[in-house]
């Protein structure tokens, strides 16, 4: 049984959790953010470290599991820390940022070493807030974190990305030392250039590169230190049978990523690539890729996936058994496992769609699992509304999995639907797990349906590849099937449909209004791309230059040369005229991801044609809003407008 004792004390660390309201949750305490929004054991699992909100932003915090004791580490109030790792027991690294905001965009970021008492902090990485100054774009080197290294050396491994007037891509490959500073370079002799990923072994050596350029990826390996590199494969990037390399053992295996082998869904494998061995298939699932390992200080320990709900694949047995044991103690929810490095000590994040989560630690030795801490205690999942997976055809017979939320207490039958569209598009889309928007929209009466449509990543090759230049055609049916279908199973009345997304969601709704404008009641368009050619050729976001404007684009969205006239044809704001019903628009004043001239190009636009619609600009926000006041502009203005 859960022991719900240790952390009731850092409650002085964050703020205090605001009483739940009787009947629906209010903007303030959905959207919040958490109480405690990640957390970490030291190797030895001697203190946890966590992200919590301290002096208004979220920082550091370090907590002594034996002496039960918890202090903040930093005290940033312009910035807040999104992401932390530790180096060894005593020290940690850090990225700064600005958290809340839909998506990380490239400016901010900066890298910070700090011991776990707060003492030696060091900047390493400069963070790219500063890219665009004096309307001039300045050259800025942000670092990203590859992997810590086994015991207690204060050194990591970081790769260099150059962002400057001609490109923005990836540079070199580092060791670095946290403490001086002192950068050496381990790319030296690289056999290749391009859009680089690399893989480094627990000595510190780069033994796998993985080089994109020009639609092509090519993939290297060597032994050792000294040993030459071998060049192991070479494919398109619109072609199937990739694979991608992601960790190498000590005695040598290749840890990999791989659609190869006539696969659909992709395998974690292992192979000696000094060798003629076939692929050893070490963690597949018949409904999703798989490519994410977990992996300690010492090696890979498994892989995680997300299908119609996450799990965990373990290559070791005890912690099969320890996944085994926590899954029966918190039945019905995802339980994300982190072991020290002896696999004693295990942090427990646990959570579901109705559950925004629970830190737990188990004590292999005591048989014991302990509460730690809720991320947002405010919340019952009790008064929340359950995600249901949905599947259903598509016109052309792909299978579209998604996401299906009923009104708590519906009779599930002719319900006012709302269709949230997920970003990217090319990312692992919509999950089971507690979205603050859905249970926002489910609240008030709304059934909600989240279409992981074509593109979406994690389905496999066919699911992901027959996105390629499909933005406003067979992209867009698949939600409009969603939506058809929705209303065949008698869920929605088909007179009260409304289409909703940001990003690319925002793409879609407005493409939905104007090219079915008949199953669309209204539409919601926030922070969303509306002109294809501005999206492919504007020269002030923050994916301008980038390798994929310059080749992936061009396969993936469509060539701005030979393309052009469909890039016209599938942009919301030559389409204007065939829009019917109200929409809403929101966009953040500074965004550097879709910048705001997207959201004007397209109010000009409507203007034009006589239609009618909302618009709201959040001042000083970025893609997405941030600041809690413009969140209650933007979800009142929703709940407003919806009704």
């Amino acid at each position: 049984m859960a022991n719900r004792s240790l952390l009731a004390l850092l409650a002085c660390t964050a703020f205090a959790a605001t009483a739940a309201d009787e009947t629906t949750y209010s903007v303030q305490q959905l959207f919040r953010g958490a109480q405690y929004s990640q957390m970490a054991l030291s190797p030895d699992g001697e203190r946890l470290a966590a992200l919590a909100p301290v002096s208004g932003r979220q920082n550091l915090v370090i907590i002594d599991v034996g002496k039960k004791t918890a202090a903040p580490v930093t005290r940033m109030t312009s910035r807040d820390i999104v992401w932390f790792t530790w180096l060894n027991d005593k020290r940690l690294l850090v990225r700064t940022g600005s958290f809340g905001m839909r998506d990380m965009e490239s400016r901010g970021g900066g890298l910070f070493a700090v011991d776990r008492d707060g003492a030696d902090p060091r900047q390493l990485g400069e963070g790219s807030n500063e890219q665009m100054a004096g309307g001039f774009r300045a050259v800025v080197r942000p670092l990203t974190f590859v992997r810590a290294l086994p015991g207690a050396t204060d050194d990591f491994i970081a790769q260099e990305i150059v962002i400057d007037s001609q490109r923005s891509g990836t540079g070199p490959i580092f060791r670095i030392n946290s403490r001086t500073g002192r950068r050496t370079n381990i790319s030296f002799g690289q056999p290749d250039k391009g859009s680089e990923s690399w893989v480094v072994d627990r000595d510190g050596v780069a033994r796998a590169l993985s080089v994109s350029s020009g639609n092509r990826t090519r993939i290297y390996y060597r032994a050792g230190a000294d040993a030459p590199w071998k060049k192991l494969d070479e494919f398109g990037l619109d072609a199937p049978g990739s694979w991608q390399p992601l960790a190498v053992a000590d005695d040598g295996v290749l840890y990999a990523s791989s659609y190869r082998g006539g696969r659909d869904k992709s395998a974690i494998v292992r192979f000696r690539p000094d060798g003629n061995a076939a692929e050893q298939v070490v963690a597949e699932n018949a409904l999703v890729d798989i490519r994410e390992l977990v992996s300690g200080k010492e090696g890979v320990l498994g892989a995680t996936y997300e299908a119609k709900r996450g799990g965990t694949i373990w290559f070791e047995e005890d912690l099969a058994a320890a996944q085994a044991s926590v899954d029966k103690a918190f039945p019905g929810n995802v339980n994300r496992l982190s072991p020290t490095q002896d696999h004693q000590r295990i942090l427990v994040d646990s959570h579901s769609d109705v559950a925004p989560g629970s830190f737990y630690l188990f004590d292999r030795k005591a048989g014991k699992i302990e509460w730690l801490a809720d991320r947002m205690p405010w919340i019952d999942a009790k008064k929340l509304s359950p995600m249901k997976p949905v599947r259903y055809t598509a016109r052309d017979g792909l299978e579209i999995p998604g996401y299906l939320t009923l009104p708590k207490d519906s009779p599930g039958k002719a319900l006012p639907m709302v269709v949230v569209i997920h970003g990217g598009p090319w990312v692992s889309g919509d999950q089971w797990r507690f979205n603050p928007e859905v249970q926002f929209l489910a609240a008030r009466g709304y059934a909600v349906l989240q279409p992981n449509f074509r593109g979406t990543t994690r389905y496999g090759w066919k699911h992901f590849s027959s996105s390629f230049k499909q933005w406003g055609l067979a992209m867009q049916d698949d939600i409009t099937d969603g939506v058809k279908w929705a209303i065949a199973e008698g869920v929605a009345d088909p007179k009260r449909v409304c289409i909703y997304g940001a990003s690319y969601g925002g793409y879609a709704a407005m493409m939905g209004l104007a090219t079915t404008p008949e199953l669309f009641k209204c539409g919601i368009n926030y922070v969303g791309v509306t002109d294809l050619p501005f999206f492919l050729t504007v020269s002030w976001s923050d994916y301008a230059y980038s390798d994929f404007i310059s080749y992936g684009a061009r396969v993936m969205v469509g060539d701005i040369d030979r393309d052009i006239e469909q890039l016209k044809k599938t942009s919301p704001v030559e389409l204007a005229s065939r829009i019917q019903a109200p929409v809403l628009m929101a966009y953040g004043s500074d965004d550097r991801r879709v910048p705001i001239e997207h959201g004007t190009r397209m109010k000009s636009a409507l203007d034009r044609n006589g239609k009618k619609f909302e618009w709201m600009v959040g001042e000083g926000e970025g893609h997405g809003f941030r600041d809690m006041k413009n969140q209650v502009m933007f979800y009142g203005a929703m709940e407003r407008f919806l009704k």
